[in-house]
């Protein structure tokens, strides 16, 4: 498989058989809870694999209810 046809058929995972399929979604009713901290760097290095790389020793923990999503069902992500 070429990069041009990844970057053309890459909307969802996995890329040979997409959970979803290509939008336009509509999202409507979303309720969010995002908890921010600061965390020591030294143990946020120890648990991010590479190649992704640490800019900030913040961390960002979601909570996230989505009743009137399209292509599928009302979900919530935890």
């Amino acid at each position: 498989m070429k990069e041009s046809d990844v970057r053309a058929r890459a909307f969802a995972m996995p890329l040979t058989s997409p959970a979803y399929p290509v939008g336009p979604y509509r999202f409507i009713n979303r309720e969010y809870l995002i908890i921010t901290y600061r965390t020591d760097p030294q143990k946020l290095r120890e648990l991010v694999p590479e190649p992704l790389q640490i800019e900030e020793s913040l961390v960002k923990f979601e909570f996230i209810r989505m009743p009137d999503s399209t292509p599928k069902a009302a979900r919530s992500s935890r």
